[in-house]
């Protein structure tokens, strides 16, 4: 019996709008979205603050176009899926503990948390940040399971990251993949697999 379901943030109950990697090569020109991006890593991980990755990169870039506060601002976009947040609120209705779990830096952790509000949402939140340590590296999964006091077969995962969700998989997690693009019904079906006999009611 599934007794926790762990949710990721982006490509399943938020999404980042279009255009959003060309604003940041803006920035900098060709190649800068990347450079950031392999920069973060260590962010992601809570080893510092974005804020000083983001510095770091524009201080070794040829020509920088924007500064640092401007580009924090990039990270503060994500337009919520409330029907797939109606569904995490379902499942916990049907008694499986909900619990994001996702990839964050500091600065989006606390945008997030402040201004969308998640925390609120979910019986638990694991952001790699506070972890100390990120998808998809199996530590990720095992300090979740530690906190949670489950074995890894009591435990469902959901993820658009292949990558992420064959960690959680080799860890022992029921894990599904999900398609961003393919629309909350087809999370319904794919949630609805891990739940088992579980009633999702919709009101």
């Amino acid at each position: 019996m599934l007794r926790a379901l762990l949710w990721d943030a982006d490509g399943v109950l938020q999404h980042t709008p279009v255009g959003w990697v060309e604003a940041l090569d803006e920035a900098g020109g060709p190649g800068f979205a990347e450079a950031v991006f392999a920069a973060e890593v260590a962010a992601m991980r809570g080893a510092e603050p974005l804020r000083l990755t983001l510095q770091r990169v524009l201080d070794g870039w040829p020509d920088p176009r924007a500064d640092v506060a401007t580009l924090l601002t990039l990270w503060e976009r994500a337009v919520v899926d409330e029907d797939a947040m109606q569904l995490v609120e379902q499942v916990r209705r049907a008694g499986v503990t909900c619990a994001l779990a996702t990839n964050q830096q500091d600065h989006r952790r606390a945008w997030m948390r402040d201004h969308l509000g998640h925390d609120e949402r979910f019986d638990r939140v694991y952001y790699s940040c506070e972890l100390g340590v990120a998808k998809p590296e199996a530590e990720f999964f095992e300090r979740i399971l530690d906190d949670l006091g489950l074995d890894a077969g009591e435990v469902g995962f959901v993820d658009d990251s292949r990558a992420n969700v064959d960690a959680a998989t080799g860890v022992g997690l029921r894990a599904v993949w999900h398609q961003p693009t393919s629309g909350v019904e087809a999370l319904r079906a794919e949630v609805a697999h891990l739940v088992g006999g579980r009633r999702l009611a919709t009101s």
